[in-house]
């Protein structure tokens, strides 16, 4: 029996385990591996950011800050359609202080779209419910 290939959910994970790693890390260039050309965000706040570069740019500013906070996206559920090569992503997200203080927090939806180099996020919404 062969190896076992990784599922389209494992993939995923993989995925944004790698992008959280990128926040940690300060690296936008790992950031970006995850987002699609097309890639679109409204962040906590409500804010709407139109573009994968726009929102790059937003994170190498925040890079840039030492006090800056560092966001984890924790995955809750990862449905993969049957029938369009997409995926629906829901999960919490914190976003936590240098001192490991959680700030903010809250709940995110993602859609992923397979393509011929991987899964890559086409859009987030992501909602802050909490603030300390």
């Amino acid at each position: 029996m062969g190896p076992t290939l990784p599922t389209s959910e494992s993939l995923i994970r993989t995925a944004r385990e790698r992008s959280n790693r990128g926040i940690a890390e300060r690296s936008a260039n790992i950031v970006a591996e995850s987002l699609d050309t097309d890639f679109v965000v409204i962040v906590g706040d409500g804010t709407l950011i139109p573009t994968r570069d726009a929102y790059l740019d937003a994170y190498r500013s925040q890079f840039a800050d030492p006090s800056r906070l560092r966001y984890v996206r924790t995955p809750d559920i990862i449905e993969v359609s049957s029938s369009h090569p997409l995926a629906s992503e829901q999960g919490h997200w914190t976003a936590t202080l240098p001192d490991g203080t959680i700030s903010y927090s809250g709940t995110y939806s993602a859609i992923w779209r397979r393509t011929p180099s991987g899964w890559k996020l086409r859009s987030e919404l992501f909602v802050t419910l909490t603030q300390a």
